[in-house]
């Protein structure tokens, strides 16, 4: 039933994107966790969703890189440190400065140019 399901493209990458996303709040979790006393409940807590999270992520990559070259796969994963720079941001309030914004503009820049086809 799931090789039939990521037979089609689009359905890897859908996925791809969905294991992309839930790897992604990962890092929000560890800084919630942080709040809290080391060993705590709510510090245990927060590092088990993590763990938790970053355990589906590897099964459901696993099974990405069975349908898409490993180049293509780990391009994608720019989309990563974008969604953790929103998390960031709407979580946390970070400040976001012009140098975080360049980043961004620059790896959305090298995940676009790598999906074309050339110049």
């Amino acid at each position: 039933m799931i090789d039939e399901f990521l037979s089609k493209k689009r359905n890897v990458y859908i996925l791809a994107f969905i294991a992309i996303f839930f790897e992604s709040l990962t890092s929000p979790c560890l800084k919630l966790g942080g709040k809290y006393d080391f060993l705590s409940l709510p510090y245990l807590a927060w590092f088990g969703v993590a763990v938790a999270l970053l355990a589906g992520y590897a099964v459901v990559w696993q099974l990405i890189l069975e349908h898409l070259p490993l180049t293509t796969a780990y391009l994608r994963k720019g989309i990563s440190y974008i969604l953790v720079f929103i998390w960031a941001a709407m979580l946390f309030q970070e400040v976001i400065t012009v140098q975080q914004i360049v980043g961004i503009i620059v790896i959305i820049i090298g995940m676009v140019v790598s999906m074309s086809d050339g110049f």
